[in-house]
């Protein structure tokens, strides 16, 4: 049974708006109260509903942005009494809009750092008057003096009690708060512990590594709910990881999982409601019981400022404290309201105006001029222009990097990208920054790391996961065997890469980890295990995002901190004209059905003889039979153009010669969609 040990720990644009609005009286029950829990998570930056990669509001019916929840929060404030309500954030809050980037690590970056600006998103959720946030992954994204910045201009507890301080062993941000709320003439203390997922040691490595560690969620719940149960009527942690599949016997706390919200709730007795996060789904509420026989109230609002979840908590009185009332009738409920029924706040437009007008300009500067409309809606199942842009200033940068400083020796470079947005589109005509940054989304930075060519392979064949298995004689379709569930989760587009510098097949007839074949050089040579490569490849990826193989224990050749978005910009900057002609190589295919064996050269029936060197000039008629194989790999000239569909087609002889040095040309089925 808690008793509660109460701690004035009220925030002051709570009292701003508890003096500013009426309180809606409570029931006249003196033996039940009731608490109102408002919950949003994974925010990324959402304030407007606008979307900057296209320059105008979401489309209607789904719309989104802080501006909207504003009025939503402020109307069940109105209908409950602002005391009774407390508003909470699950992280991941400072990145995921240009708006996040220009003033996170773009031109406004520096007057945040200086404290001449206040960060727009602080701005924002002092506004609405937040409680208590906890840390999300994408906050430790621009290093931790910007994260600091963020704190310093918030009005509330910033909490991660699994985040450890190297130097000092204590935690780098506060564990947990306590606020004090007045429901009718009864005080009422809510206990509140911030959590995130570990995987940030791995995903920002560069940034925490040596500065922060990142503990075990279940292991550190055990150690802050009880002190935190001591003092409060009511015990929420708010925790920024997804609900997971691991299941609670035999739970590993070494593992560092990274989506244990369901083991939390579950192991550890004492918890009354969990807020979710971090793995962008909308479940508002789910009921689970622990193993002390408690039931506890799971909610997990949706993404990007989408909605926002109202857990209804009735009190009774419990000792010299309170509890939450789990009788029939009684029981805790939550429920999700979303943006997308609510008009915008224009006080808190207004409010950031100025940072939204500076982010508009700033995405809408020209840089090129395309030749051609550049799309990437087929680019997670064929090799695509678009993509090709993204790899090939990688790779240029890298090998250019190493070959000034003497440095590549006989390593090839090559490069890895992922599809991060179907709906990436270079417009013909004027492309500017947020056309680039519409297709590549993240802020990520360049990295160049050693690998083997049978570790090259090892790469390809993870990403190959990507592809859903095929029944025997089914054909590829895209709709059905991209993004193929794997363990608990579907494989998300941006977790699947293509290699530019080498040229290779995806057989998804074949089993993972058997679909790479004709892995070879432009030139037709096969790739040896032993060969040595230079991979271009994102920060993300490098530190272990995903879990691609060999990249994070790799030797890093180049590591000059380049933004690979700032890259892009400056590449199309400089040229003025984006023209696939300057970049797009396709090199990899997908089939299924295997590439044919050769035919093996026939023993010779009787003695060779010699013969005179033949005085005939080559033939130059494209219906006679051919006596050389084109040089290179992938289909060269026997391949058939893209129909929209699967078709057969010739594979050019060098595919046969890298695969079993053949000479002849064979048939097989290319999926060209």
């Amino acid at each position: 049974m808690r008793t509660r040990r109460a701690l004035p720990a009220v925030t002051a644009a709570a009292l701003l708006l508890a003096a500013a609005v009426p309180a809606a009286a409570q029931p006249t029950d003196p033996e039940r109260l009731e608490l109102t829990l408002l919950a949003t998570t994974d925010v990324h930056g959402h304030v407007y509903d606008w979307d900057y990669f296209r320059d105008q509001p979401f489309p209607e019916g789904s719309g989104l942005g802080l501006t909207r929840l504003s009025t939503i929060i402020g109307e069940i404030r109105t209908e409950k009494g602002p005391e009774s309500v407390l508003l909470v954030d699950n992280g991941d809050t400072i990145q995921g809009t240009p708006l996040t980037y220009y003033y996170g690590i773009g031109d406004g970056a520096e007057a945040v750092l200086d404290g001449e600006v206040q960060h727009p998103m602080a701005t924002a959720f002092n506004y609405l008057g937040y409680d208590v946030q906890s840390v999300g992954n994408h906050e430790y994204n621009y290093d931790l003096p910007l994260l600091a910045a963020y704190e310093r201009d918030i009005d509330f507890p910033l909490l991660g009690a699994n985040v450890i301080d190297v130097d000092t062993g204590e935690p780098y941000h506060q564990p947990y708060a306590l606020i004090d709320r007045e429901i009718g003439d009864e005080e009422v203390t809510v206990g509140v512990i911030g959590m995130v997922t570990p995987g940030v040691r791995v995903w920002d490595r560069s940034f925490v590594e040596g500065e922060l560690e990142f503990r075990d969620l279940v292991e550190t719940a055990e150690q802050w709910v009880p002190v935190v149960a001591e003092q409060a009527d009511v015990v929420v942690v708010v925790t920024h990881t997804g609900h997971g599949t691991v299941p609670d016997e035999g739970y590993d706390r070494s593992a560092l999982h990274e989506n244990a919200l369901g083991n939390v709730a579950r192991m550890v007795p004492g918890i009354d409601v969990v807020v979710a996060g971090h793995s962008h789904q909308d479940r508002p509420e789910e009921i689970v019981t622990n193993t002390a026989g408690e039931q506890v109230l799971i909610t997990q609002p949706m993404f990007w400022a989408q909605s926002v979840t109202e857990t209804t908590l009735n009190l009774v009185p419990d000792g010299d404290g309170w509890a939450v009332d789990w009788s029939e009738g009684f029981a805790p409920t939550a429920v999700a309201h979303y943006a997308r029924d609510a008009e915008e706040d224009q006080a808190l437009r207004d409010l950031l105006a100025e940072e939204h007008t500076a982010t508009v300009a700033y995405v809408n500067t020209p840089v090129a001029e395309s030749v051609t409309e550049l799309r990437a809606d087929t680019a997670h199942y064929e090799d695509t222009p678009i993509i090709d842009f993204i790899n090939h200033v990688q790779q240029s940068t890298v090998e250019q990097f190493l070959a000034d400083r003497g440095e590549l020796g006989d390593a090839t470079v090559v490069s890895q990208a992922s599809p991060f947005s179907r709906s990436a589109v270079f417009p013909q005509g004027e492309v500017s920054i947020r056309d680039i940054a519409g297709l590549y989304i993240y802020d990520n930075w360049l990295l160049g790391v050693r690998l083997t060519g049978a570790q090259v392979r090892d790469y390809l064949e993870f990403s190959a996961r990507y592809y859903a298995d095929l029944e025997e004689g089914e054909e590829f379709d895209p709709e059905v065997h991209t993004n193929a569930v794997r363990g608990d989760r579907a494989i998300p587009d941006y977790a699947y890469d293509v290699l530019s510098g080498v040229e290779y097949y995806i057989d998804v007839s074949q089993p993972v980890g058997e679909r790479i074949t004709g892995l070879s050089y432009p030139d037709g040579t096969p790739v040896e295990d032993d060969d040595e490569f230079v991979l271009a490849i994102n920060n993300y990826r490098q530190s272990g995002g995903q879990g691609y193989p060999h990249v994070v224990d790799a030797e890093v050749v180049y590591d000059e901190r380049v933004e690979i978005r700032q890259l892009l910009i400056e590449w199309a900057q400089e040229r003025g004209v984006i023209d696939p002609a300057d970049f797009f190589v396709e090199n990899w295919w997908l089939i299924d059905e295997p590439l044919p064996e050769p035919e093996p050269t026939p023993e010779p029936t009787q003695e060779p003889t010699t013969q005179e060197p033949t005085t005939q000039e080559p033939t130059t008629d494209p219906t006679g039979d051919a006596t050389t194989p084109p040089a290179g790999g992938g289909p060269g000239g026997g391949a058939l153009p893209s129909t929209g569909a699967p078709v057969g087609g010739l594979v050019g002889a060098a595919v046969l010669a890298v695969l079993a040095g053949a000479a002849a040309l064979a048939q097989r089925r290319r999926l060209t969609m």
